[in-house]
């Protein structure tokens, strides 16, 4: 009997990937896209869903597969995302159902951070590990937390939002985010047109002394918030990914000297872009 692929769904503020994964977590196609952001519309997903999911039968020919799994920025109900900056002309919006009826198959749902966990406990950095919490590092700090192997989603649903624990009289997003970084490097005397995270990382590597600055407090910040999660749930793992987490080697090896005393091992993400797209796929592994 054939053994049936996984499709896998991540869409975020910029783009919307759509991939078919093996049950041992492997991509079995390429990753497919399409342009999302705030104008990303229910009638933008539906086609977008279908012409994405055509792509990928033609590539896989006969092959089966079994159901279809969907990630999302923001907060996730069972159904429906129940609230995204980023892709708002969706909230409240039952994806399931649009899924099941243009699809055809079932589905299931979860935050993009969680997705991004799952796949890096099960196929990734944290394989192997009980206990894993994972970070994403981008325009804004998003997490997810497996126990005993299984995705921690607690009682309200809302396990994992880091961005939103107090920092510094303000929140950790505040600090550990693309803007809270240009933020500190333009407190700290920086400048330069059409600075972002990226442009920071360039000129740290190029010697840059308050692109430096800059990053070092950056992880600070990022030190405070493992700090934080190892004492709350002490995981065998923490995994750190996300555009940003590119930059480790201006600021990883201090992260990690300031935490690696306490037990928890900090590992950076080996799956890249595809996290999401395998992890939104393995909510039905």
């Amino acid at each position: 009997m054939t053994e049936p692929y996984y499709l896998g769904v991540d869409t975020g503020g910029t783009q919307m990937r759509m991939a078919a994964v093996t049950r041992d977590g492997k991509l079995a196609t390429p990753m497919l896209s399409a342009p999302t952001g705030k104008e990303f519309s229910v009638d933008h997903f539906q086609d977008q869903l279908v012409q994405l999911h055509t792509q990928i039968k033609s590539i896989l020919g006969a092959q089966p597969i079994a159901a279809i799994g969907m990630g999302f920025t923001g907060l996730v109900g069972e159904t429906s995302i129940t609230q995204a900056d980023f892709i708002p002309l969706l909230n409240q919006v039952n994806v399931v159902e649009i899924a099941l009826k243009n699809l055809g198959y079932s589905a299931r749902i979860e935050n993009d951070a969680r997705c991004f966990v799952l796949a890096e406990a099960r196929f990734g950095a944290g394989r192997g590990a009980r206990h894993v919490v994972g970070i994403t590092l981008g325009t804004g700090v998003g997490g997810g937390v497996i126990i005993d192997g299984k995705l921690h989603r607690g009682g309200n649903g809302n396990a994992g939002e880091v961005w939103s624990i107090p920092h510094r009289g303000k929140w950790m997003e505040y600090f550990v985010s693309g803007s809270g970084l240009v933020q500190t490097f333009q407190e700290l005397g920086g400048v330069g047109d059409e600075i972002d995270a990226a442009k920071i990382a360039e000129l740290a590597r190029n010697g840059n002394e308050i692109a430096v600055a800059a990053f070092q407090s950056y992880g600070n910040d990022l030190a405070d918030l493992c700090e934080t999660i190892r004492a709350l749930i002490d995981p065998d793992v923490i995994v750190i990914g996300g555009s940003i987490a590119k930059a480790h080697d201006i600021f990883g090896k201090e992260l990690i000297k300031k935490t690696s005393a306490r037990g928890t091992q900090i590992v950076w993400a080996e799956l890249g872009t595809a996290a999401g797209v395998i992890g939104a796929a393995s909510l039905n592994i």
